[in-house]
């Protein structure tokens, strides 16, 4: 079995955490409409147009996004649910790559829509897309473009470091490169601030929740009122700490740990558990939510079995490398005396609270827990 620290830290390298891609599609990122195309024939002009004029109820199949050379679909996915959190309505993802290698983005745009005649699509139009770079250069190019049905081409774009929106998107790696190419083509599909603030999850948002392991939105959405309550008892509520999880073996250290920073705060009634476990939820997926709601779903189950004498129960997952702060992760649940998620919260290099201590301990995953639990509460 993988180590769970090398496992995720590879995932995230290359094509990052799925709560992390989520975040930037729902936060607002394309303010900037794409610049025209230069000297672009009249033909081409008047099918972008009739594009842009669909708006969200345009069709676009996505052709597996190629990185550094491989198609991943995970990456593919991202840029489909970027889409449709812009309002884009009707997307299906392809699923035979175009694996070409072209010089120049003409000669890339007329193999695209031979493709396409050859491999037809059910949508109006299709989107192929690839991150270019490799290990020793990094991402350093964008290459997109959209055909129609017929395969006739309807837009283009390169973008590299010498660009300015590639400038402003931050570090190249997939995740920002899926927001630029968002970013750029959004406005040519006629999307906007308004279409986005009417978007609606559609399918591409039930296969991120299928890839993430996220539970129903029903089970999710009475978290935020168990929270308020939980806030409203304190700090009078007393909160039983199971030892953590390390790998395989729970820590007695890092509960006592807890115990004490917690009372110290004032927070809450802190007590250390009696009794250890050992949740059996794995880590070794590399996708690190699909894990956290894994392990909470465990522990949902064992306090309905074992309800605690007391208020709440906490129970912490903790991964790190003393050699090295950007591999590791603190992930803990709270439930209610009822065995009710009332936190579920996740930690790991991508986090400003995580970032802030460093974790390279188990003493500073216990700091980063209780920062954390703080900061739901206060």
């Amino acid at each position: 079995m993988k180590n769970p620290i090398t496992a995720i830290s590879s995932f995230r390298a290359a094509a990052m955490p799925v709560s992390v891609i989520v975040l930037a599609a729902r936060v607002g990122l394309f303010p900037v409409a794409a610049a025209p195309q230069d000297a672009m024939a009249p033909e081409q002009q008047k099918r972008l147009e009739l594009m842009k004029s669909k708006g969200p109820d345009a069709s676009l199949t996505i052709l597996p996004v190629r990185l550094a050379g491989k198609p991943w679909d995970r990456v593919t996915e991202v840029v489909g649910v970027i889409l449709e959190k812009q309002g884009l309505r009707n997307i299906e993802l392809g699923t035979t790559p175009f694996t070409l290698a072209e010089p120049n983005l003409e000669s890339l745009a007329a193999a695209v829509g031979a493709f396409v005649k050859t491999n037809p699509i059910t949508t109006s139009y299709a989107l192929y897309a690839e991150y270019n770079g490799s290990r020793q250069t990094g991402l350093n190019e964008l290459r997109a473009v959209v055909v129609d049905q017929t395969g006739a081409v309807v837009w283009t774009d390169r973008q590299t470091p010498q660009d300015k929106a590639f400038k402003e998107m931050g570090h190249p790696e997939p995740m920002t490169m899926s927001v630029l190419l968002g970013q750029r083509l959004s406005p040519q599909l006629g999307l906007n601030d308004e279409t986005a603030g009417a978007a609606k999850p559609g399918r591409m948002a039930a296969i991120m929740d299928q890839r993430s392991g996220l539970p129903p939105e029903n089970e999710r959405a009475a978290l935020p009122e168990r929270q308020k309550a939980m806030k409203q008892a304190l700090p009078g509520a007393t909160l039983l700490v199971y030892p953590a999880r390390e790998g395989n073996k729970t820590s007695l250290p890092s509960a006592t740990n807890v115990v004490r920073l917690l009372n110290q705060s004032g927070l809450c009634n802190a007590v250390q558990a009696g009794q250890p476990i050992v949740l059996k939820a794995s880590m070794a997926d590399p996708n690190e939510l699909k894990g956290l709601w894994n392990l909470a779903r465990e522990f949902r189950d064992f306090v309905r079995a074992n309800p605690p004498a007391a208020d709440y129960a906490l129970y912490a997952d903790y991964g790190f490398n003393p050699q090295n702060a950007e591999q590791g992760f603190v992930h803990f649940v709270v439930c209610d005396r009822k065995g009710e998620w009332v936190i579920v919260d996740m930690q790991n290099s991508h986090h400003p609270d995580y970032q802030s201590i460093g974790i390279i301990s188990s003493d500073r995953c216990d700091q980063l827990l209780v920062k954390r639990l703080k900061g739901c509460l206060k």
